[in-house]
């Protein structure tokens, strides 16, 4: 097929401009605006400062907020569907000229649902579904009908075109959301950062650093408060990542819990599914997470799709046995975190000491480097060349991080026979780490999200904290604590150490305190498979101490 589409670079710039294009001409920010706000900005306050949004609708999209009120208020018709999308399409304008944060944009279509679900609840005194009339946002791979899905090249743009929504997106669209617009990814979708043809994402607490990746740029608009609910995805711990560097919530499930939500062809390798994808939602609370868990396992989506475990959302308490057994991983043995998260870490474990309520224990990263290198050998099995191929369609250049990914130990083409021992291989590691879990004598682990707080772009360069829980398919959450990295309380060690490996000495090195202020500081809660709930149950006691305090 003779691609629409010219070669690099123009394929990216008529891209950009038709999305930018796109943009309602009296929700364009003026220059003099933007330019109020220079790289390393907090922009949290820029919808307010617009001057494009009603007190009505900056309350609507207030980020203290989240889908579960905005849910209650349509509900008991204080605000009705389209006043919701329009304050939402109004913030996401904002965010996306200041962040980069959208690929695809279709507020008129959404403002025609949102229209027909108004008429419809006022015509029949029925709500549509249980999220009738919710904003959700959507990454760039995931499938809408009609619309384009890339996975970050630009050789994918005449490609990959949805006859059909993808089957959660169809799901949350039965269950009466809006939908209005698409996020931004990286190139390949596999850094934990966010730049591709379409731009590069930026943090809106401070625009010198990364929103994550690759759902970064569902986690910017969230943040920002552009999007009530936004969905991702997670194989290396690509919403883990975003919601961290953004201080939001998340939850990677366990795999085969939700059907596929990428568009077919879009994947990194098609067909490898060496370490599965999981989907799910990035949010503003906890309880948002577990409304989207229960909305989509309430459409029983086994019944449509094979491999699914048949196993509902069960949002009842969970019977503890005496205290909450609450292992804390204070580093995965391979790298240090830095000051700040060391910080969050110590400062979790103090507060809920004092509620009398967990039995904290320390827990051993027993075979968490072999997770790590176990998952950086399955990622790209065909050696990278699946990722040369999709840059050459235009001719698109690699981005650093690209490179430096595909680059990475054990990362090679394998032989149908090399792959098929690798595959054993993993499941040996699968069942020695799950054996060493249950010695442990745990309910669920406490630990870093990443090595830092957010990074400064271009330069998040570990995953292991959350791709060894990916290699063994554990469930786990993404909170934010309510601290921020202070240049103050979190200086640059000066304790001489000498370094683990190569990994440890570039996260230690890669520290700037002054860079790194005020970036939001994130946990992470883990459980084994399938204790999905568990892990949420468990963060609700976690955040009866949160906000912390510095």
């Amino acid at each position: 097929m003779e691609s629409l589409y010219p070669s690099w670079p123009q394929a990216a710039r008529n891209a950009v401009a038709e999305r930018d294009a796109s943009i309602p001409a009296d929700l364009r920010l003026p220059l003099d605006f933007i330019a109020s706000y220079p790289a390393g900005s907090d922009v949290l306050n820029a919808a307010a400062t617009s001057g494009l949004l009603s007190e009505k609708e900056l309350q609507i999209t207030d980020t203290s907020s989240d889908a579960t009120a905005i849910l209650s208020a349509i509900k008991n018709k204080d605000v009705t569907a389209v006043e919701v999308l329009t304050a939402f399409m109004k913030r996401a304008a904002i965010a996306h000229q200041l962040l980069c944060c959208l690929t695809q944009i279709s507020f008129e279509e959404g403002l025609a649902r949102a229209k027909e679900l108004d008429d419809y609840y006022e015509r029949t005194g029925e709500l549509a579904g249980p999220l009738h009339g919710l904003p959700i946002s959507v990454k760039d791979y995931m499938g809408l009908k009609g619309k384009r899905a890339t996975g970050g090249f630009s050789g994918d743009l005449d490609r990959l075109i949805s006859t059909e929504n993808s089957p959660v997106n169809q799901i949350l669209w039965d269950a009466g959301c809006v939908f209005y617009c698409k996020t931004n990814v990286p190139q390949s979708m596999m850094h934990l950062e966010t730049k591709s043809f379409w731009g590069q994402t930026l943090n809106p607490h401070n625009t010198h650093l990364t929103s994550g990746g690759s759902s970064g740029g569902c986690g910017a608009l969230v943040a920002f408060g552009g999007s009530p609910l936004s969905i991702g995805s997670d194989i290396g711990g690509s919403l883990r990542s975003p919601a961290s560097c953004c201080g939001i919530y998340t939850l990677k499930p366990t795999t085969g819990r939700l059907p596929s939500n990428g568009l077919p062809g879009c994947g990194v390798v098609p067909g490898n599914d060496a370490i599965l994808a999981t989907c799910g939602p990035l949010a503003r609370s906890s309880r948002d997470i577990v409304l989207f868990f229960d909305v989509v396992l309430k459409a029983q989506p086994w019944l449509q799709h094979m491999g699914l475990v048949p196993l509902p959302w069960k949002p009842e308490n969970i019977k503890w046995t005496g205290k909450i057994r609450l292992g804390v991983m204070w580093d995965d043995g391979n790298v240090q975190p830095q000051p700040p998260v060391r910080r969050a870490l110590k400062a979790m474990t103090e507060a809920l000491k004092r509620t009398n309520k967990f039995d904290l224990v320390d827990y051993d990263p027993k075979f968490h480097k072999e997770l790590v290198l176990m998952a950086q050998s399955l990622y790209f099995t065909d050696g990278g060349a699946s990722v040369h191929a999709r840059a050459a369609v235009t001719g698109e250049p690699l981005c650093h991080l690209t490179e430096w990914v595909i680059s990475l130990p054990g990362v090679k083409d394998h032989t149908s026979h090399q792959l098929w021992e690798l595959l054993l291989e993993r499941d040996a590691l699968r069942a020695k780490y799950y054996s060493h879990w249950n010695s442990q004598n745990i309910d669920v682990l406490l630990c870093p999200v990443q090595y830092g707080a957010a990074q400064p772009l271009q330069t998040t360069k570990y995953w292991g904290y959350t791709s060894a829980f990916n290699c063994a398919d554990f469930p786990a959450a993404v909170f934010p604590t309510g601290l921020k990295a202070s240049a103050t309380l979190d200086p640059k060690d000066t304790e001489p150490r000498e370094a683990w490996n190569e990994a440890d000495a570039y996260c230690a090195a890669a520290y700037d305190p002054l860079l790194s202020n005020d970036a939001p500081l994130s946990l992470q809660l883990v459980s084994k498979r399938h204790a999905d709930e568990v892990v949420m149950q468990a963060l609700r006691e976690i955040e009866k101490v949160l906000p912390l305090r510095d």
